[in-house]
């Protein structure tokens, strides 16, 4: 198992900056994933690591050793790729073993370590098969078996289940990290797909232009994001600008749209009144009825949406003008026009510094 350490790293193409001090540590055996839109620098994060990019600035570790400038060969490193760059011509068998070739292992060691592999990503039987005999999920588990017979000290995966269809993709990632778990290779996962990534990370690093915006747990993440791009690009929730009126401790009094609301921040966030802010509430975290705590915001509305989705009711409703989104339990399903009435609790109401999104 391998720590890996980015420390303060920057790579630019022409006036693009893909990565902008970027510094993480990803611990031993740890399956940490790079999240972000497209364009954000994630890949090309990846790419630093593997040594497929050199930086222009900061450096790179495995352990104690700078592998900033080390060629990717020499980084025993495995990537899976996201079009999986499976061999057309060779079988399944041949492609998982082209890297134990290349290494010029034994031909006993070749075989007995393509059977292992087989046997752990379920391949048994299909060692003669050529990659156009074979699934979009087949084939994935050709990629990943090659990147793991080399038995790296990191395991790459850029995005590997976005060619697959849904249904397949939640089964695939399963095996992903049931897998990863069970090798305890340090493992670093690139996924636009915030789902995907909440599902299999231990720790996870949200991304915007270059710039690592927040790491931490998906729990942490989802629950206490620590900037308004975090709070947006994770899950779905309710954003509304609003302006400080009173501070004290972590508590938030905030007013918008002629209501007040009162949330929480995170304690080294400084706020001031009159700062302008924004105020982000999970749609999950609103209820119909009061709740027992003695802690909580009401609001009235009038209903002008609402959409059944099986496990829950998505239900907009109009506060003041502001569209506010409940996920209701199905019974609770009110409807189209009717007046309701809101609560949520002041912990569940996270107050973040405003920052423009674009």
């Amino acid at each position: 198992m391998t720590r890996v350490v980015l420390l303060e790293v920057t790579k630019r193409f022409g006036k693009t900056v893909a990565m902008d001090r970027v510094s993480l540590e990803i611990e031993e055996g740890e399956l940490f994933t790079l999240l972000g839109p497209s364009g954000c620098g994630k890949t090309t994060t990846l790419r630093v690591i593997a040594g497929f990019e050199f930086p222009d600035e900061g450096r790179v570790f495995f352990d104690d050793e700078d592998v900033t400038y080390l060629k990717p060969y020499k980084r025993n490193t495995a990537m899976v790729f996201q079009n999986y760059a499976l061999w057309p011509h060779m079988t399944v068998y041949d492609n998982i073993a082209y890297g134990l070739r290349l290494r010029k292992l034994p031909k006993e060691e070749i075989d007995r370590r393509v059977k292992e592999v087989l046997s752990l990503v379920k391949l048994e039987g299909l060692e003669k098969r050529y990659p156009n005999q074979l699934s979009g999920g087949q084939q994935q588990r050709v990629a990943l078996a090659r990147a793991l017979v080399v038995q790296p000290k990191v395991l790459l995966l850029d995005e590997p289940l976005s060619n697959l269809d849904a249904k397949l993709r939640v089964g695939m990632r399963e095996e992903i990290k049931k897998l990863q778990k069970e090798l305890g290779i340090t493992t670093i996962y690139v996924t636009h797909d915030q789902e995907e990534a909440m599902s299999i990370s231990d720790r996870i690093a949200v991304m915007n232009r270059g710039r690592v915006m927040q790491v931490g747990t998906p729990r942490d993440i989802y629950f206490h994001p620590r900037n308004l791009f975090t709070a947006w690009f994770i899950g779905r929730s309710n954003i509304f600008e609003a302006t400080v009126l009173d501070v004290e401790d972590d508590q938030v009094k905030a007013i918008l749209n002629g209501f007040t609301l009162t949330g929480v921040k995170e304690p080294d966030i400084k706020l001031e009144p009159g700062d302008k802010v924004a105020v982000v509430i999970r749609p999950e975290s609103i209820e119909t009825q009061p709740p027992r705590t003695s802690g909580y915001n009401e609001f009235q509305g009038k209903v002008d949406l609402t959409m059944f989705l099986g496990d829950h009711v998505n239900v907009r409703v109009d506060v003041n003008g502001l569209k506010v989104l409940a996920y209701l339990e199905p019974d609770e399903e009110p409807s189209m026009g009717a007046d309701i009435k809101l609560y949520v609790e002041y912990e569940h109401v996270r107050v973040l510094p405003w920052e423009e999104l674009e």
